[in-house]
């Protein structure tokens, strides 16, 4: 950075980590580069005019500007890691996220980048665990972060510093914890389609970065999530009934999520949800719905009220899937699906009456021979 000449008496009131170095331009270490930056922010909170606030908001622009050369040009494992412990130290971090919406567009880019950055050295040089702590001990980040991914000013960046936190198992447990699943679905209803995007692509990696965090939760919190999920799977919007329907089918056809598939296809009003699809008149949907009614199908150990609609369906279910072969033009592999599907329902029988419902062999074994068909576009 090149700077204006001040007068003594100026120089020598700024800290000593701000202070001037010859020849006009500075080289400054990491700590100092953290201490400027801790001390732009600062300046920016206390700004009271709008003028204050534009040019506290260059210098901190300039301050994150500098961190980030110096960090793309440091290699050495321990600086890195001090880096990261002085930005803790001086809470740098729930400090940025606070005065978000104050800063410029660039400026904001620029703090995405650098609490990526804090996360993913955190994890490269062995200072996970003090990285955690420290957001562990600061809650309110990952609130304002779940806050702002609904505000139009600041929405782009809580949603990559979010989809960030998803590095960190312990982070994603701490975010569902804080019903960020039911608040996330919420704003993927949002009106403003770029909100809802940005909503979306955080639950996903919210639940399929760290999957045996979001699949125990998912486990222990089925009747919640579901009844918030399956209004995504009900709504007007193309886009995010598509969206959801595939993120659905990806869960329940990774092992991970065997557990939650179990319970999952153990529910009627899921099957006729899906059924309901496989007529819908968008191609897309049809072949969505596709993927999860096979999920039923397959299902070695259906519950008597899945196996009876299955059964009362079936020959309908056969006419709808030979038109949906016949009219969709299905690439060979989901054309082996539907196939398949049909042979199951042609060989299902009538539910047992007299014999109790009973798993001897878990369903996720069978199931999961089926595997989720490629996107089509």
């Amino acid at each position: 950075f090149i700077r204006s000449p001040m007068s003594p008496s100026a120089s020598a009131a700024l800290p000593r980590c701000m202070s001037w170095h010859g020849g006009g331009s500075e080289e400054l270490t990491s700590p100092e580069f953290c201490c400027r930056l801790s001390g732009s922010i600062s300046s920016l909170a206390a700004a009271g005019s709008d003028e204050e606030v534009a040019q506290h908001s260059k210098d901190v622009h300039g301050s994150l500007q500098g961190i980030l050369r110096w960090l793309d040009k440091v290699s050495e494992r321990h600086l890195m890691r001090n880096v990261v412990t002085q930005l803790l130290r001086n809470n740098v971090p729930v400090r940025l996220v606070s005065c978000l919406a104050s800063l410029d567009f660039e400026a904001q880019k620029d703090v995405t980048r650098l609490f990526a950055a804090v996360l993913k050295i955190g994890r490269c040089v062995g200072a996970e665990d003090q990285v955690f702590q420290y957001l562990q001990d600061h809650t309110q980040i990952l609130d304002e972060l779940l806050r702002g991914l609904g505000l139009p000013g600041i929405f782009p960046y809580c949603a990559q510093m979010l989809r960030s936190c998803t590095m960190y198992p312990q982070l994603v447990a701490q975010l569902l914890d804080k019903q960020a699943t039911s608040i996330i679905m919420n704003l993927v209803r949002h009106a403003n389609f770029d909100i809802s995007s940005e909503a979306f692509s955080c639950l996903r990696e919210l639940l399929l970065v760290q999957k045996e965090v979001s699949s125990e939760y998912i486990e222990d919190h089925f009747e919640d999530f579901f009844l918030s999920y399956t209004e995504l799977l009900q709504v007007e919007d193309y886009v995010t009934q598509r969206q959801s329907l595939r993120l659905l089918a990806e869960m329940l056809l990774d092992s991970s999520f065997s557990m939650v598939m179990t319970t999952y296809v153990d529910h009627a009003q899921y099957l006729q949800i899906h059924m309901n699809l496989l007529t819908d008149k968008s191609r897309m949907i049809r072949l969505e719905a596709f993927q999860l009614v096979k999920v039923f199908a397959a299902n070695p150990y259906k519950t008597p009220q899945v196996h009876r609609i299955l059964y009362r369906n079936k020959d309908r279910l056969q006419r709808v899937l030979t038109i949906f072969a016949e009219k969709d033009q299905l690439p060979e592999s989901v054309a082996g699906d539907v196939e398949a599907v049909m042979s199951l329902l042609q060989e299902l029988g009538p539910p047992p009456r007299d014999k109790t419902h009973n798993r001897t062999v878990t369903a996720p074994a069978v199931v999961h021979s089926l595997a989720l068909s490629p996107p089509i576009c």
